[in-house]
């Protein structure tokens, strides 16, 4: 099989999918089968590595996210199949998909929320230690010293504990940052890979 014949099948076997992802698709293979001619294979073995049109078809399909997998395998039976199930599961999936992308932005939202609460805890104690300082000041206008050195010692340990809170809510932060991204991708695996990831499965029959 020549490499034409190869990418040629290979893009009506995956005509299930975006036109866009197809072409994607046999790019890569087509670079595949470019650098093992040019390590020295004739064509013909060069394709055959890379496997038969039908199975890099099916790893492809295999490595997508549930959702875009399960839409690709319907549609390569029947387009009209996949809008008859879309239409008639309509009020099966529907719900479902609004309860799942509910649930999502509720635990996204209420991670932040945790990270808010630790800020205004810091931003709080600053005021108060700001205050007892600003009154500090007032009593040396007046002449009493031991208000004033009451106040500077109250301003001063709330200050203190502000910072510590603060870099405490920072450190929080930027792990609630990781988690709230890692629980995103968790959310949207079902549906789209996140950017960036390579087709494992692809790249290993390739190999």
């Amino acid at each position: 099989m020549t490499r034409d014949e190869f990418l040629g099948r290979l893009g009506e076997l995956l005509a299930c999918l975006p036109a866009e992802q197809v072409e994607e698709t046999k790019a890569f293979y087509a670079e595949a089968i470019a650098d093992r001619m040019e390590d020295g294979m004739s064509e013909e073995e060069a394709v055959a590595a890379m496997g038969t049109p039908g199975e890099v078809a099916e790893a492809t399909l295999d490595d997508l996210p549930a959702v875009p997998r399960a839409i690709a395998r319907t549609r390569r039976r029947s387009t009209a199949l996949l809008w008859v199930l879309a239409i008639v599961g309509s009020p099966v999936w529907a719900p479902l998909l609004v309860a799942f992308a509910a649930v999502a932005l509720s635990v996204y939202v209420c991670i932040w929320v945790l990270a808010f609460c630790v800020w205004v805890i810091a931003v709080a104690l600053g005021a108060v230690g700001a205050a007892a300082l600003a009154l500090a000041a007032a009593g040396v206008t007046v002449g009493h010293v031991p208000y004033v050195l009451a106040m500077l010692g109250c301003g001063l340990a709330f200050i203190g504990a502000a910072l510590l809170v603060g870099a405490g809510a920072w450190a929080a932060s930027k792990q609630i940052a990781r988690l709230s991204a890692l629980w995103a991708r968790k959310a949207a695996s079902p549906f789209w890979k996140v950017k960036g990831e390579k087709d494992d499965t692809a790249a290993h029959l390739a190999a």
